[in-house]
């Protein structure tokens, strides 16, 4: 599925977020560089690297030293992330094939781990956070950005109908059973049950911040 939509993936997310998913992004790089001043940065199902850009253009405009190593098993959405590759992004960004459930790198590699968008597309979620937990050094930071549904009550009317009724339309000329999937998991995603895997994994200092009335949400845990 993914295959099928990869060129269309961006604006896929720009469509599902009526254009917020760059500041959500820009929120979620700023929480990943909190950490210190020189920091070695794991971004899960990168996907077509946006977050990973993102992370670094912070990085650079802040003084921060950052290595980001970005992850995805998908080709095809990876090699449109290689070809955004230029200057000096190729100096600290790599995209590497990698399985977000059975990461290859070794017990406290990096100070962060993150990802973007993802998490609804995970076939074991549990896996997935405890495997960020092991690759995470102590004090290391976890920082996971994702779309559910909204929590106020206009917005979340609002965005059913959207979602519901609009998208598929959109979704039509590209692939509509891949944005029909896209809706349905952002609208069952259960953030209390996130919260629930992320603290069995042995993170603390869990917190959650909604973006846009709840439309998004950036959780962030210490191990």
């Amino acid at each position: 599925m993914f295959s099928v939509i990869a060129k269309n993936y961006d604006k896929a997310n720009s469509i599902l977020s009526l254009g917020n998913d760059n500041l959500w992004r820009t929120y979620a790089a700023k929480e990943c560089l909190k950490i210190g001043k020189n920091i070695k940065v794991l971004d899960v199902a990168t996907g077509t690297g946006k977050l990973a850009f993102s992370i670094a253009k912070i990085a650079k405009n802040r003084g921060v030293r950052v290595s980001i190593t970005g992850i995805d098993f998908n080709e095809d959405m990876l090699s449109l992330a290689k070809r955004k590759l230029k200057g000096a992004d190729k100096e600290i960004i790599e995209f590497v094939i990698g399985d977000a459930l059975s990461i290859k790198y070794k017990d406290c590699a990096f100070n962060v781990v993150t990802s973007g968008f993802a998490l609804r597309n995970f076939d074991n979620l549990q896996n997935f956070i405890n495997e960020a937990h092991r690759v995470l050094k102590p004090g290391g930071r976890l920082v996971l950005l994702d779309m559910a549904k909204p929590e106020a009550g206009l917005l979340n009317g609002i965005m059913r109908f959207y979602y519901f009724n609009i998208i598929p339309l959109i979704g039509a000329h590209y692939y509509k059973n891949a944005y029909i999937h896209l809706v349905n998991t952002v609208w069952e995603f259960n953030k209390e049950d996130l919260i629930k895997k992320v603290r069995h994994a042995g993170f603390k200092k869990i917190r959650i911040k909604n973006l846009t009335l709840g439309a998004a949400f950036v959780l962030t845990a210490k191990k």
